[in-house]
C-alpha cells in the first residue's frame, strides 16, 4: 500500500501566522484570550487553552485582570476592536492578510456608494468580520440561486469568502450581472485555497482512497472535501487519525492524504503514523496466516520459532521500503530551512494581482512580491509580468510581523543585470540602452537599471541641445562600473569612442564614393552667417550662402534650420584638403524656368512695383524676375513721372507684352491691363442684360 502527500496539504500562511502570534503571547506574562476560536479546528483551540490561552466569543466574557486579546484569522469588525481598546486590552491582530485586503475593499466601496454582496456562509466568521467593515450594508449570498432574492441594483461589488469553490463563485458573478446596471467582481477567494483543491484533484487521479484531513467546523476543509468527491474517488473526512476504520483500506493499493489550512503538522503526521502501523499489521497477519497453514502438523513450540524465523526475513524485506517511504512523507511534512534575508530562491506563482504577486516557495511557505519589488521598470500592475504558474527566482526581504515572506523579483533581477554589465564592463563590450531623460550634467539612460551618460561622451564633440538624445536608442561602452556605489550611478557610460570610430569609418567610405556632380542627402548640422554645414554621413561639407537658392538670402536661418534635411549638389571637391563645396540652388528651377512654365505673352497678372525709373516702373512678376512697364504703357494718357501713376511695393494688375528669355526681358503694360479689365466688365454688364431681357 503506497501512501502519498498531497502538496499545499496543512497550515496556510494565514494559519500560520496565526499561530506563531498566540505562541508568542502564551510565551508572555498575563492572561490572554482568542476572540472565537483561533482557527477552525479543536485540536489547536485546546493545543493554546493548555497553554494558557482561553477562547471566549464576546469581550464581555473576559475574565479579571485581562492582559490582551488575540483577533483570530478570521478577522473581526472594526466596532469589536474599538471596544477592546476601550477596556484597556492589548490587541494582537491575527487576522489573515488575505482577510485584511478584503476589509480595505469594501471600506473603499462604501464611499464609493456600491451594494456590496459577500459570496459565504453568513454565519462564518469571516463574513461576520467583513459585514462589520461594511457598516452592515451588504448582502449574503451562499449560492447563485440565492441572487434572485436580491433587489434590482445600481452599482454593485461582489466579494467572496477566502475558503470559497471558485466555480461557485463565478456562478454567482453570472447571476448578479443581471441584477445590476454596474457591477464589480474581486476574485478574493484565497489562492492557497485554490492550490490545495487543485493540488487534491490531482492527487485523486492517482489513488483508490482519499482521505482529507480537518475539523467539521472548517469550510476549507468541506469544500476541499467535496472537491475530492466529486472527482468520484471514494472520500472520508476525518478529524484525527483515530477515527480511520481498518475496513475503509481494504483491496486498497494507493492512498492520498490532504489536510485543510488550519490542520496542524502534527495530525497529519499522526495519520501517516497509522497508515504506516497498519501497512506493518496486516503484513504480519499476512505472514502469520501463510505460517500457520505450512506448519500445522509441527509441535507449537516448534511452530512459533519457524514462524518467526520466517516472519523476520519477509518482514526485514518490506521494511526498507516502508521506512523509506514514510521517511519521504515525514520529509514532505517537516519544516524546509527557514531563508533568510538576502538568500535567492525558486518559487510559483500562485496568485497575481495589479499591485502584488502572492509566490509558494515551498515548506507550506508561501510570500508576497509587492508592484515596487517586481520589476526595475516603472509598471502599472504585476499581471503584465508574470503568470498564475510561472517559476520565478526572488530574493527573500524579511519576514513580516504576520509570518508573511516579503520577496523581491527586482533585486534577482538587478543581480543578473549587474552580473551582465560587469562582465560587458571588464571585456569592453558594447551595450545599448535608450535615453529616458536628462539631468545637470549629461543624460539618464535605461541599460536595464538607469546609467549616467556624462555630456562630454555623448559625442566626440560638443553638444548643444541634450534633450535631442532622450528616446533614442544607442549604443555604449562602460567606462565607469561600481556594485556596490550607494550615490550616484553604478554605470557610467560613453559614446566619445564609438562615435569616433564610426566618423573615421565613414569618412574613409565616404571619400572613396563622393564624386562631383552627385546629389547627396545631408542633415544641417549647424548654421552661420556665410552658410551652412551639412553632415553627408561621415564628412561635412559647406553650402555657401550664395549657393542656397537663386534670389539673395541675407541670412541662412531665414531659409534653413538646424536639424533638417535637405538634397545638396556636389558642386567641388579638394581632396588634399578634405574640402567639399555644395549647392542646392542647382537642384532648384531658376525664376526664369518658373516664369516660362507659368506664363505666356497676353496674360494679365498681379506684380508688385519694386523701383521706379524715369522711363517707367520695374514690377516683380515672381521671386527674381522682374518685368518692365514703360512710362508709355502706364496709362491712356500722357504721363509725366512714372510716381504719378504707381507707387513702390503698390500691387498692380499688368498684361505680358513680350517674353525674352534669351535677354532675360519682359515687356508690361498697366495701361492694357486697365483696357481689357474694363472691356470685359462691359461685355460681361451686356451679357447679363440679354439673359434679363
Amino acid at each position: 500500500m503506497y501512501v502519498l502527500l498531497a502538496r499545499n496539504a496543512g497550515f496556510c500562511a494565514g494559519v500560520r501566522k496565526a499561530v506563531k502570534i498566540a505562541e508568542e503571547a502564551a510565551r508572555e506574562p498575563g492572561k490572554w484570550f482568542s476572540l472565537g476560536p483561533l482557527v477552525h479546528n479543536d485540536e489547536v483551540v485546546n493545543y493554546f487553552r493548555q497553554k494558557g490561552i482561553e477562547t471566549v466569543d464576546t469581550l464581555e466574557r473576559i475574565g479579571e485582570q485581562p492582559t490582551g486579546i488575540i483577533i483570530r484569522s478570521h478577522g473581526t469588525s472594526p466596532e469589536l476592536i474599538k471596544q477592546a481598546w476601550e477596556l484597556g486590552l492589548e490587541v494582537r491582530d491575527a487576522t489573515c492578510v488575505l482577510v485584511k485586503k478584503i476589509h480595505e475593499i469594501v471600506t473603499r466601496l462604501r464611499g464609493e456608494d456600491y451594494d456590496i454582496v459577500v459570496f459565504g456562509d453568513a454565519k462564518h466568521p469571516e463574513v461576520k468580520g467583513i459585514l462589520g467593515w461594511c457598516g452592515q450594508r451588504a448582502s449574503v449570498v451562499a449560492s447563485a440561486d440565492e441572487v434572485g432574492d436580491l433587489p434590482v441594483m445600481q452599482k454593485v461589488a461582489l466579494l467572496s469568502q477566502t475558503t470559497k469553490d471558485e466555480k461557485e463563485f463565478q456562478k454567482v458573478a453570472g447571476a448578479l450581472s443581471n441584477k445590476c446596471r454596474e457591477l464589480k467582481v474581486f476574485n478574493t477567494i484565497c489562492s492557497a485555497t485554490r492550490s490545495r483543491q487543485e493540488a487534491a484533484r490531482e492527487l485523486c487521479r492517482k489513488v483508490d482512497l482519499m482521505l482529507v484531513i480537518g475539523d467539521l467546523k472548517s469550510s476549507n476543509t468541506r469544500t476541499l472535501s467535496k472537491e475530492c468527491q466529486n472527482t468520484g474517488v471514494r472520500t472520508f473526512q476525518i478529524q484525527k487519525a483515530s477515527e480511520i476504520k481498518p475496513e475503509w483500506l481494504d483491496g486498497v493499493s494507493k492512498i492520498g492524504i490532504t489536510a485543510g489550512a488550519s490542520t496542524p503538522d502534527w495530525i497529519i503526521k499522526e495519520v501517516l503514523d497509522r497508515m504506516t502501523l497498519y501497512e506493518e499489521e496486516k503484513m504480519l497477519d499476512e505472514k502469520q496466516e501463510t505460517s500457520m497453514e505450512t506448519m500445522q502438523e509441527t509441535s507449537v513450540e516448534t511452530m512459533q520459532e519457524t514462524s518467526l524465523e520466517s516472519l523476520e526475513p519477509e518482514v526485514k524485506e518490506e521494511t526498507p521500503a516502508n521506512e523509506e517511504s514514510f521517511a519521504k512523507l515525514e520529509a514532505e511534512m517537516a519544516d524546509f530551512t527557514t531563508p533568510n534575508k538576502g538568500d535567492v530562491i525558486k518559487g510559483k506563482v500562485i496568485q497575481v494581482l495589479d499591485d502584488e504577486v502572492m509566490v509558494d516557495v515551498g515548506g507550506k511557505s508561501e510570500g508576497i512580491i509587492p508592484l515596487r519589488e517586481m520589476s526595475l521598470q516603472d509598471i502599472d500592475s504585476a499581471k503584465e509580468l508574470v503568470e498564475v504558474g510561472d517559476e520565478i527566482e526572488v530574493m527573500v526581504l524579511k519576514w513580516d510581523d504576520d509570518g508573511t515572506i516579503l520577496l523581491s523579483k527586482k533585486k534577482v533581477d538587478a543581480k543578473i543585470l549587474l552580473d551582465e554589465l560587469e562582465e560587458s564592463f571588464k571585456e569592453g563590450k558594447v551595450i545599448t540602452g535608450t535615453v529616458t531623460g536628462s539631468v545637470k550634467g549629461g543624460l539618464l539612460v535605461d541599460v536595464g537599471i538607469v546609467a549616467f551618460l556624462p555630456a562630454s561622451h555623448v559625442e566626440d564633440g560638443y553638444v548643444k541641445n541634450l534633450d535631442e538624445y532622450i528616446n533614442r536608442e544607442l549604443s555604449f561602452k562602460i567606462i565607469e562600473f561600481n556594485r556596490n556605489k550607494r550615490r550616484g550611478s553604478q554605470v557610467v557610460l560613453s559614446r566619445k569612442e564609438l562615435v569616433a570610430e564610426e566618423k573615421a569609418k565613414q569618412k574613409k567610405q565616404f571619400w572613396e564614393e563622393i564624386e562631383e556632380g552627385q546629389v547627396r542627402k545631408g542633415r544641417i548640422k549647424r548654421l552661420v552667417d556665410y552658410g551652412a554645414f551639412i553632415d553627408l554621413g561621415g564628412y561635412e561639407g559647406l553650402l555657401h550662402v550664395s549657393e542656397i537658392a537663386h534670389t539673395r538670402i541675407d541670412q541662412p536661418s531665414d531659409v534653413l534650420q538646424e536639424g533638417e534635411e535637405i538634397d545638396v549638389y556636389i558642386l567641388a571637391l579638394d581632396r588634399e584638403k578634405e574640402r567639399v563645396s555644395l549647392s542646392r540652388k542647382k537642384l532648384l528651377k531658376s525664376p526664369w524656368e518658373i516664369v516660362m512654365e507659368k506664363f505666356q505673352e497676353g496674360d494679365i497678372i498681379e506684380g508688385t512695383v519694386v523701383r521706379i525709373a524715369p522711363f517707367g516702373a520695374f514690377v516683380e512678376i515672381e521671386a527674381g524676375v522682374d518685368g518692365l512697364v514703360h512710362i508709355s504703357q502706364l496709362a491712356n494718357h500722357r504721363v509725366e513721372k512714372p510716381e504719378d501713376v504707381v507707387q513702390v511695393n503698390e500691387k498692380i494688375k499688368i498684361k505680358i507684352l513680350s517674353i525674352d528669355p534669351e535677354e532675360k526681358r519682359i515687356g508690361l503694360s498697366l495701361k492694357e491691363a486697365l483696357n481689357e479689365m474694363e472691356n470685359q466688365e462691359v461685355q460681361n454688364y451686356m451679357e447679363k442684360q440679354e439673359e434679363n431681357e
